[in-house]
């Protein structure tokens, strides 16, 4: 929570100091950037049929390359596709399965298809809400503790708030933050005895980059 609230204060901040700039007249978009996206730790898990008390998870950074096409379809109103370039992440054991270590590691597609309100488009400051879907599609596994490892493809709600700092009419940056819903059901095998779980990843995605209007 603390970055978004830096995200939000630095909104505010830009607010305070924006000149008139022209407005923009074509209906395309596109935001480019990279995105740091923060797992959650929550995981309900069993190992041969018995469930694991205070069973969690825990990340490493995860930063990826990020880019959102839009289309204005209305004067307020726009259509984005956000993709990010597959990370590769490792979950390892926490909470009652720290002791465990690395249990197993994907490469997976993030991407997000929103609808966004920007209601201000003249000024440095063009704040936006959006709403929409997420969709993470897993495209390789490694195994680790967990063999035989498998992650579910998964579609959730999704949320965004952000704005754009017009430099000029076409040009300007922009910071973003994202909450995701997503879960993903895992198997496997741990010594032989099957794995079933469910892992809450519901990320916060916080992104930042150039801002391009064609």
């Amino acid at each position: 929570m603390r970055k978004l609230s830096v995200v939000l204060s630095t909104l505010g901040l830009f607010a305070l100091c924006a000149p008139a700039l022209a407005q923009d007249a074509s209906p395309w978009f596109l935001r480019a950037g990279v995105a740091d996206l923060m797992l959650a730790d929550g995981y309900t898990v069993s190992v041969g049929g018995g469930p694991i008390s205070g069973a969690k998870l825990h990340y490493g950074p995860i930063y990826t390359p990020m880019a959102e096409i839009g289309y204005s379809f209305a004067p307020d109103w726009s259509a984005v596709a956000t993709l990010g370039f597959p990370p590769a992440i490792s979950a390892s054991g926490a909470g009652s399965l720290a002791p465990y270590g690395k249990l197993e590691s994907t490469t997976f597609g993030p991407s997000a298809y929103t609808i966004q309100y920007q209601p201000i488009h003249t000024g440095i400051v063009r704040p936006y809400i959006g709403a929409g879907l997420s969709y993470m599609i897993i495209f390789r596994m490694h195994d680790a503790v967990v063999q035989n490892a498998h992650l579910s493809n998964n579609l959730a709600p999704a949320f965004e708030v952000g704005s754009e700092f017009a430099l000029d009419p076409q040009y300007g940056v922009f910071l973003e933050a994202k909450k995701a819903f997503l879960h993903s059901k895992t198997t496997g095998t741990v010594g032989g005895y099957p794995l079933l779980g469910t892992a809450a990843l519901v990320p916060w995605v916080f992104s930042g980059g150039m801002t391009f209007h064609f």
